[in-house]
């Protein structure tokens, strides 16, 4: 049995590469570019809250933090499971 799928993928690709149309990345690339701007963003966090002085504030840079660790936990395992390498 022949496979038209990966053909046709080709064939999107290649058109979209012809018209200038952008080509969307595949999951992993996706997972990948995710775990690099999370880890961006809790550096970026971190630097804030150490400069905060305001408790609302730090409370609000705490939960910010603590969200984005979460989100890097879950695409790390996500990269695990796909065994990427980064």
């Amino acid at each position: 049995m022949i496979q038209f799928s990966g053909l046709a993928d080709n064939a999107e690709k290649i058109y979209k590469k012809i018209t200038g149309a952008p080509v969307p990345p595949d999951e992993n690339q996706m997972i990948i570019s995710n775990l690099k701007e999370v880890h961006n963003k809790i550096a970026r966090s971190e630097s804030i809250f150490n400069e905060l002085t305001d408790s609302d504030l730090i409370d609000y840079a705490t939960y910010d933090i603590l969200a984005e660790k979460a989100r890097y936990t879950y695409l790390i395992k996500q990269a695990k499971k796909r065994n990427l390498h980064f």
